[in-house]
């Protein structure tokens, strides 16, 4: 059975499964004219309920939501903020971490830490660098 949803919601959904990058609220209400900030939020809160989206907070000051497309982890650059996924293979670890404590594992979030390749090189271009991160889109 398909969930019913809004127009907002969807149009709110799309922006986030258009690409794969990470963004704010803040920035998903600048891609989307005519939508008001609080109506954003609550579709961001139903998508996230839902398991369509996932909220991540990634030690920043403002939460990034993405589309759930696979199973990854993500890279946050301490010095730029940059937020990179990784992809690999988690399910020996889920698997592990349920079987040791004989849990139900519904999800799981793994975040690694450290200096992007641009900003070991010095590569920062305005403050903003290339990469996947919140509110940039891959090339």
């Amino acid at each position: 059975m398909s969930e019913r949803m809004s127009a907002h919601t969807r149009t709110v959904l799309n922006v986030l499964s258009e690409r794969r990058c990470h963004l704010t609220a803040e920035e998903i209400l600048e891609r989307t004219d005519g939508i008001g900030t609080a109506t954003v939020y609550r579709a961001l809160d139903h998508l996230t309920e839902s398991g369509r989206i996932r909220r991540l907070s990634l030690g920043r000051k403002s939460a990034v939501y993405e589309y759930i497309r696979d199973a990854h982890m993500h890279f946050v650059c301490s010095r730029c903020g940059a937020v990179y996924d990784i992809q690999a293979d988690l399910s020996g670890m889920i698997r592990e971490a349920a079987k040791c404590g004989g849990h139900q594992v519904d999800w799981s979030e793994i975040t690694a830490h450290g200096l992007c390749s641009a900003c070991m090189s010095g590569r920062e271009e305005n403050g903003m660098l290339r990469g996947n991160m919140a509110g940039q889109e891959d090339a």
